[in-house]
């Protein structure tokens, strides 16, 4: 049989192109995942879309982009994505919604999703894969603990801003001391990456977290000598840090009672808030502050200023992409837990509203009115936003509000234009693909725009929400 030497170029080009495609094929997912650990986390959710399509019967691919959706704090989406990859076969699927189940404190849930996960393992009487579970076990245990003792605590107030330069929104008084950048540390000091250098009023110690002899964060200190010289950095313990990072301490003015984070071996995931003791041996083993300070997600940086009488904590719980939640609560000598068989008992662990905290006796606004008036020379606010109130003008800054409705109703719609924001971004991106040729993003942009254009309708309900209640008499 006589064939061509076009005929041999056809073939050979075939052959290419097939073997092209296959690699392409597979080194998609390693792609996706090179953008996510890259941060861009839109993008190779995209990617894992298109690819699930074309590879329906791969169940990996939606397990990671169940991964990616939570990353974002898109749940619903995470979900489904799990869901779908359970259907297909992945057991790690599973645990991805066990995970799920943990975070939004349904205990029994995600017990009951851990031993279907397990009952994967084996088949028969023979072991065919490897627990990956982890501690997840332990971290259920941990969350049904902690919700036996939520502390009822009334939070007046919250903020939700950039997470780079978060604790120049706390507003203490001189008694309190003073939270600072590593700026403030003397030259050939080390530090963690990121954290928070607390100050005493005399300005003579600073506290911060610096890389310990074992790699982990741990707290260090240093007092002032003579003219502008310091002591060499003291560790305050590595026990403080749990078998995990220590950082974000904050001292009170008894020199006594430290507060800091830590995402050790007693946390509920993420960074948690303890306390520790000092006596004439040093810091005593901290104790985890429970919820709701606490929550699966990261939480860190309280202060508590006894002059005030508030106190502040930092949280990304609310999953807001470069954001985190700043609540100002009324600090208790004696604590008093919320009843476990309170039907807002879980409502009040995850702070859903800070309005049901609210007691009938407190004056929220003289508290928030003494706080605004600390002068903020050394650590001053940034503009927060801007909205013209008419008769007043433009207000930046929450505690220009005279009404805490208004606070709580800008508060809300800040959340909202930072989701709107992100939503934007990813339709930009989506449309800029379909430009190129991706015509498989149609129905996902279609969905998107009714999406941003009911979100965009909610937001001038909301900031209409914030004037109306500022006018009011």
């Amino acid at each position: 049989m006589n064939i061509s030497v076009y005929n041999i170029r056809i073939m050979l080009a075939s052959v290419v192109l097939a073997m092209g495609a296959s690699v392409l094929k597979a080194a998609t997912v390693e792609d996706a995942r090179r953008l996510a650990e890259d941060g861009n986390l839109d993008d190779a959710i995209e990617m894992l879309r298109k690819l699930e399509a074309e590879q329906s019967k791969d169940a990996s691919i939606p397990k990671l982009l169940g991964d990616y959706y939570m990353a974002v704090g898109e749940e619903d989406n995470a979900r489904d994505a799990y869901e779908l990859a359970r259907k297909k076969g992945s057991r790690e699927a599973i645990l991805g919604l066990a995970e799920m189940a943990n975070t939004n404190y349904d205990v029994d849930g995600a017990r009951a999703l851990v031993e279907e996960y397990r009952k994967t393992l084996k088949k028969g009487k023979r072991v065919i894969a490897e627990d990956e579970s982890g501690d997840l076990s332990e971290r259920i245990d941990r969350i049904e603990n902690a919700l036996d003792r939520v502390e009822m605590i009334e939070v007046v107030d919250s903020l939700v801003v950039d997470a780079e330069d978060f604790f120049r929104h706390y507003r203490l008084s001189p008694e309190a001391g003073s939270l600072n950048s590593t700026e403030v540390l003397p030259e050939g000091f080390g530090y963690a990456d990121p954290t928070v250098v607390y100050e005493p009023e005399s300005g003579r110690e600073m506290i911060w977290a610096a890389p310990g002899e074992n790699g982990a964060f741990s707290l260090f200190s240093s007092s002032a000598l003579y003219g502008d010289t310091w002591e060499q950095p003291v560790p305050l313990g590595d026990h403080l840090g749990g078998g995990g990072d220590a950082n974000y301490p904050f001292l009170m003015p008894d020199g006594i009672t430290l507060y800091f984070a830590s995402d050790g071996e007693e946390s509920l995931g993420g960074l948690d808030l303890f306390i520790s003791r000092r006596d004439e041996d040093g810091f005593l083993q901290p104790q985890n502050l429970g919820m709701p300070y606490n929550s699966p997600y990261d939480d860190y940086m309280l202060a508590i200023d006894e002059f005030t009488g508030a106190g502040w904590w930092a949280s990304d719980r609310n999953r807001i992409p470069g954001k985190v939640t700043i609540y100002i609560f009324v600090p208790q000598e004696l604590r008093k837990n919320v009843s476990p068989d309170s039907p807002d008992l879980v409502a009040r662990a995850r702070m859903n509203a800070i309005r049901t905290t609210w007691n009938e006796g407190t004056d929220r606004q003289a508290l928030l009115e003494k706080i605004g008036a600390i002068s903020t020379d050394k650590k001053s606010l940034s503009r927060q936003f801007d909205i013209y109130i008419p008769g007043r003008g433009v207000v930046t800054n929450f505690n220009d509000f005279r009404n805490p409705a208004s606070r709580e109703s800008m508060h809300a719609y800040q959340v909202g234009v930072a989701k709107v924001t992100e939503a934007e971004r990813r339709l930009a991106s989506l449309r800029a693909a379909y430009a190129a040729g991706n015509h498989d993003t149609s129905d996902v942009i279609a969905s998107l725009e009714k999406e941003l254009e009911s979100a965009r309708a909610g937001l001038v309900e909301l900031r209409n929400k914030v004037v109306g209640s500022e006018l009011e008499k």
